[in-house]
Parts: C-alpha cells; structure tokens; sequence
C-alpha cells in the first residue's frame, strides 16, 4: 500500500487508470481509493472528498466546493485556485475563489502574474506547500507581485500545487488579509494534507471528464431531456422498478455500493446491475446529473418490482 505521507504514488495511480468514459466507475474509484481506507489524513477533509466524488462531472461545483471548505475550515479571508504549469510565462489566478463575507476582502483576479517570480516557482515547484508568514517582509517577492498582493491586502499566504501523475497542474493559495494567520501547526497541516490528499486527485478527474465531456454535454442533455420530459416540465416517461428507484436515491446521497448492497439486503453484483438498468433507463451517466433528474422525476409512479 502506498505511504499516504507521499502524494505521488495516488496521484500516478490516478491519472494512469485514466477516465474511461463511465462517470459512475470513475467515481466508484475514486472513492475506493480515497475514503475505503485512511488515504486522507486530516479526517474533516474526508466529508469534503465525498461531496467533490458526488459532483465530479461538475469542474465549477468542485472548485466551489473546495475553495469554500479550506476557506472556513482555515478560518482565512480568501482561497483562490487555478490552472496552470511551473514552465509558461504568466500564471491567471482566481479561476476559483471564495471569500469572507464578514469583510471587504478584494479580488486576486483581473490580470495575469509573471510566473517567473521567485514566489510563484517557489509555489509549484516545493514538494509541500509554501508559507509567507509576512509578505511585507519576505524577501522572496518581487517589486511587482508585492504590490499586488499588497493592494489585495494580503499579509500572509500559503500556497501549493495541486499533483497528479508526474507534474503540477494548478496552484492554490489562502491568505489572510485582516490579521496574520496564526501561529499554528494544525492549520498547515490541514492546508497541506487537504491540498495533497482530496484536491490534488479529484480535481485533476474533474478536469479531464470537463476536458473529454463538455464538447458533447449539451446535446446529450438536450436528447435526454427530449426523451423523458412530460408537459409539466417533470420527467415521468422513465418507469423505474420500485428498487430501482431506492437504489437511485441511495445512490444520489452519495452511498458506496458496498453500502447500498447492505441496506437493501442484496449482493453487490445486483446492485450494480440495477445502477446498468437505470443508466440505460434514464441516459444519466453521473450521479449529479441523477441527483438533478431525481428532483424532476414522478418517482411514486415507478413499476413494480419484478
């Protein structure tokens, strides 16, 4: 089993299995990987996982996800996120961003940063993340991103590459703009272990069904929606069994197979034959689309169980 103190063996794990095509198996994966077991070190990140698993054909809603978890988990004043390489020319921040509510907490977005900037290599390039507990004063930050962060009113930061495979793909960061973050190792250690453990893999999945599904996406759903949408605006032509139907709810609240299997007193192989029976039934291929088709779907008037 690979240490779970080095990021790389899961993360080349992941991106070698690849996706391939089955949203549903992808996640079934992923969830074997990160939750059977004690992959995830900082256990409140452990829920964050398992929300991000559920809406993994959503890039936007795992970034939201993520950026607004560390942000109150942190108790900082804003997490921003975005794609990227250690080698191009300019780094666009603020792909994804949460903020304090509580504050007037600017925006990191807007323009482009020189990548070349010493603390900008620093981030994609340490093997943990990086601490500017005083930007004022650390030495590391040029002229020009000084400023910037300075005018984000940005006292400290951390930041961190999101891995997978053999490279960095994107950077995250927490500053804390109203006080210096506190002294404490806690903090870092689930900065650090949250970023390696439930970002780094899931969002880099996320990424390449975004990059492989979204071209189609739209007419897929339009077929779908064609198909099974009555005059109401609800969708009814889909006749579910009625186990069927508590397998799709199951499914939807984020249950592993092994689970559903249990509460419904049934093998896993039958399970995952009734999860065939609804894609087919319904053109669903994620379990957030069927959580989005549950809620239109006349779901007591499912048939019989044979």
């Amino acid at each position: 089993m690979a240490d779970a103190r080095n990021p790389e063996p899961w993360g080349t794990l992941i991106i070698a299995d690849g996706f391939c095509g089955d949203i549903f198996a992808t996640q079934r994966r992923l969830r074997g990987q990160l939750l059977d077991g004690s992959f995830i070190r900082y256990a409140p990140a452990r829920d964050l996982a398992a929300h991000m698993l559920l809406r993994l054909d959503d890039l936007a809603a795992c970034w939201s996800l993520a950026t607004h978890w560390l942000r109150v988990e942190l108790e900082c004043h804003r997490v921003d996120a975005g794609f990227g390489a250690p080698h191009a020319t300019t780094y666009l921040p603020s792909l994804a961003e949460a903020k304090d509510a509580n504050y007037d907490v600017p925006t990191l977005g807007g323009s482009a940063v020189d990548n070349h900037d010493p603390i900008m290599q620093a981030m994609w390039l340490a093997p943990r993340p990086v601490v500017f507990a005083d930007i004022k004063q650390d030495r590391r930050l040029q002229m020009r991103l000084r400023q910037r962060l300075s005018k984000a009113r940005t006292k400290t930061k951390f930041g961190g590459a999101l891995r997978a495979g053999n490279g960095s793909y994107g950077l995250i960061c927490a500053d804390w703009t109203e006080h210096f973050a506190p002294n404490d190792s806690n903090i870092y250690d689930c900065f650090e272990q949250t970023v390696v453990d439930v970002l780094g893999p899931i969002i880099a999945v996320a990424k390449a069904i975004d990059d492989r599904e979204h071209p189609d996406r739209g007419g897929r759903a339009q077929g779908v929606r064609a198909g099974m949408a009555d005059g109401s605006g609800n969708v009814s032509a889909v006749a579910l069994t009625v186990s069927e139907t508590e397998v799709a709810r199951l499914v939807a609240k984020g249950l592993s197979y092994k689970e559903i299997a249990l509460i419904r007193g049934r093998s896993f192989s039958t399970i995952d034959h009734q999860l065939r029976s609804i894609r087919q039934k319904t053109g669903v291929s994620s379990t957030s689309a069927l959580i989005s088709l549950l809620a239109r779907m006349d779901l007591p008037h499912g048939s019989d169980e044979p």
